[in-house]
């Protein structure tokens, strides 16, 4: 069976969308446990005496939008389609 333009961009969209996704992750994960090892720290120094504030809850970067998703399939597109 042979691809077409649309599967080929169709897969491309989903290829990026997933990357953009898994980065999201993964970025939410690192500032969430960075978070909690914080809270951890000044729970544990509370419980020795010290005098120090709860950190606030962090805010993460936006999730992908749909124009960010399209602009890295674009960029996948050009890498796949360059000369060698």
């Amino acid at each position: 069976m042979s691809t077409n333009g649309y599967t080929i961009r169709l897969d491309l969209l989903k290829m990026a969308k997933e990357m953009l996704e898994q980065d999201w992750h993964a970025h939410r994960d690192v500032v969430q446990t960075d978070y909690n090892n914080r809270v951890s720290l000044a729970f544990n120094l509370r419980e020795h005496g010290e005098s120090v504030d709860i950190p606030a809850m962090p805010t993460f970067k936006p999730f992908p939008t749909e124009d960010q998703i399209i602009a890295k399939a674009r960029v996948l597109n050009e890498f796949i389609n360059q000369k060698v």
